[in-house]
């Protein structure tokens, strides 16, 4: 389940290193612009996967426990919900784009680009939920490689249409750095339309019908009480890097633009954790619901060995490789300088981050939501921003870098004792919701 996940994952994450490329070629201040965008499409798109793994472990759990209720009845209304969710959402953040990046230390010259950006970001908010939602389905049922080819069509997609509208190519109107969010709508609206069939004559996932509003609010309610806390603890990420993106806005725009380069190359060499972390979820729940405990705990175990495995070999190869990724995007001394410290710092802690997304994928796949959200809290708003604060008083932007490596190694020892402590309960009593 997880190689065609790292495929699906690296896909996104490298349409959104080829934007990246597409935007600094038009200059710093395009560049910090972007920078600035991260915190708010970070926190849209976790309110997606907080529905996704709502859905997900509802659904994983319930085929593994040979439940009697149609799997597309929970698909569709975890559908139903993320596309209703987005749709308020869409219009609220479009009523306060500009307060919004005010708050987050724009200028004159970054505001009006980020804005126009984050306006077809919004635009699209509908377009990307079905398809996020709907693939997270398709894993919950063990199909990991329609998902990822879903993903990776779109992002394919994405990665073609962007400079059309970037650079004014093929006769289509030179927008600059918004073109690129152009480029994102469209591949979207297709992807959309894509998913909605696969899903409704495929897999038969999606039934339009048939179901009375009883029964969608009673599945709406089983997917918010797992999907609620872990929306909530996916948004505390964003919400966190809003404060940070505003503290290193302090330092300088070519600060923010060399942390924008620095935090694409990392979600492109943290991708089989992601990955890794969308298939546990699915796999314990199922095994959980089928009561495979000792498999269960044995995958469990694993994941942990392999994201410190994995983070150790990222911080070697990133250490060695750091200028030349980073000149690739921008020669800019400071802006290197930057990005580079980054670089050095935070890979140090990428073990101990995956074993924080392990633990929380698999407190979510057990229908223990709360700890999630928790450790979310712990290491964002108990632990990193208010070292980040101390630090950067004393070390500057790496100060900020610091503090971030800290609260990951701190948090995943934290989430460990917590797993297995979980695990070492007995089972009809760790299955009970927290």
């Amino acid at each position: 389940m997880t190689l065609p996940m790292i495929l699906g994952i690296s896909s996104s994450l490298l349409a959104g290193l080829a934007e990246t490329y597409y935007i600094s070629s038009l200059g710093s201040i395009p560049l910090a612009a972007l920078g600035f965008t991260f915190p708010v499409t970070a926190a849209l798109m976790s309110l997606t996967l907080g529905i996704s793994i709502g859905m997900s472990s509802v659904l994983a759990r319930a085929i593994g426990s040979g439940t009697d209720e149609p799997p597309h009845l929970i698909a569709t209304g975890g559908l139903m919900l993320a596309g209703s969710l987005m749709i308020i959402v869409a219009i609220v953040g479009l009523l306060t784009l500009d307060p919004l990046l005010t708050l987050l230390g724009t200028n004159e010259e970054t505001r009006p680009l980020a804005s126009e950006y984050l306006a077809w970001w919004y635009a699209s908010l509908f377009f990307m939920a079905l398809p996020g939602v709907g693939a997270n389905a398709l894993r919950a049922t063990g199909d990991a490689k329609v998902s990822s080819i879903i993903m990776i069509a779109g992002s394919v997609l994405q990665i073609l249409l962007a400079p059309l509208f970037v650079f004014g190519w093929l006769g289509l109107p030179e927008l600059g750095m918004p073109g690129a969010a152009v480029g994102n709508f469209c591949a979207r609206v297709v992807i959309c339309l894509v998913t909605v069939y696969v899903l409704t004559h495929r897999h038969q996932l999606l039934q339009w019908g048939g179901a009375t509003l009883n029964e969608i609010l009673s599945i709406w309610q089983r997917i918010l009480a797992v999907g609620l806390p872990a929306m909530a603890t996916n948004m505390i990420g964003p919400l966190s890097g809003g404060v940070i993106t505003a503290l290193l806005a302090q330092y300088g725009q070519e600060t923010v633009a060399g942390f924008g380069i620095a935090s694409r190359l990392e979600g492109l060499v943290v991708i089989p954790l992601f990955a890794l972390s969308a298939s546990i979820g699915p796999f314990v729940g199922q095994n959980w619901g089928a009561k495979a405990f000792d498999r269960a705990d044995e995958t469990m175990r694993l994941t942990f060995k392999w994201s410190l495995a994995w983070g150790a070999l990222v911080a070697l190869l990133l250490y060695v490789a750091r200028y030349p990724l980073i000149h690739q995007f921008d020669s800019n001394p400071e802006v290197s300088e930057v990005a580079a410290s980054y670089l050095i710092i935070l890979p140090m802690s990428y073990g101990a981050w995956g074993i924080i997304m392990m633990t929380s994928a698999i407190f979510n796949s057990l229908g223990h939501p709360l700890r999630s959200t928790a450790l979310s809290i712990a290491r964002m708003l108990v632990i990193y921003l208010p070292l980040a604060f101390a630090l950067s008083a004393w070390l500057g932007a790496m100060g900020i870098f610091v503090a971030a490596a800290a609260a990951n190694v701190i948090v995943a020892t934290m989430g460990f004792i917590w797993n297995r402590k979980t695990f070492s309960i007995k089972p009809d009593a760790a299955t009970q919701p927290a």
